[in-house]
């Protein structure tokens, strides 16, 4: 229609035209001036964050990493120390084994300088003859000048826990209890106690710390003094 229109439609004349432009005008004419006023919207300026992003992704994975380190040095020096402790504790329980062990060889030591360098009777003393051990077999060695008696055990049998072994001296008063023997230190020298006369010695089984008489019917060995 509106290209019908264009080919037969009277064309208006100039002077019409400029007219209604100019009514027009006016009001044209404000509405640019406003829309030339209008402000234009401020644009944010954006930051570009992307480099303290990696920055900071750099520092956490650093910190993850050292607080790794730490934990696993840690764990490691724990365990040292604790092996460091430990290998403390064992070296002084060793070298208190070793002054035990050196205290024990001193007293040995003297012990059979005494035997060598004194007046000892051997008195073997054995349970042949008796039914508790057949295979007993003790030996004392007694000084009689000095008074000191030591006992050194070959066989002796195991007693349970409510029993000893006593080392009796059978002199002119009759049998004096001079000590318990340990059947476990064998082939040491356990000191008894002085007897300056004993024409015997003998060992029996009785309770456990000894007792003020022997108990004949457990006699163990039986020696007699030459």
């Amino acid at each position: 229609m509106f290209a019908f229109d264009e080919l037969t439609g009277t064309q208006p004349s100039k002077a019409v035209k400029d007219k209604i432009f100019a009514s027009l005008e006016p009001e044209f004419r404000s509405t640019k001036e406003t829309t030339t006023e209008v402000e234009e919207p401020k644009v944010a300026k954006v930051v570009r964050l992307s480099l303290w992003k990696a920055y900071a992704a750099a520092a956490s994975v650093v910190a993850v990493l050292a607080v790794g380190a730490a934990i696993f040095y840690a764990n490691k020096f724990y365990e040292k120390d604790e092996q460091f402790t430990a290998l403390l504790q064992e070296q002084s329980v060793m070298a208190d084994n070793l002054n035990q062990v050196k205290m024990e060889f001193e007293r040995k030591e003297t012990q059979l300088d005494k035997i060598v360098a004194g007046d000892y009777k051997r008195v073997e003393m054995k349970g042949e003859g008796f039914d508790m051990q057949k295979d007993a077999k003790v030996d004392v060695f007694w000084d009689q000048n000095a008074q000191e008696v030591f006992v050194a055990v070959n066989n002796l049998n195991s007693l349970s826990e409510e029993y000893d072994y006593q080392l009796w001296a059978i002199g002119d008063d009759g049998p004096i209890g001079i000590g318990l023997v340990n059947p476990g230190e064998k082939f040491t020298l356990q000191q008894m106690e002085a007897v300056a006369q004993a024409g015997a010695f003998a060992i029996t089984i009785e309770p456990k710390g000894g007792s003020e008489s022997p108990t004949l019917e457990k006699l163990v060995v039986l020696g007699e003094v030459a």
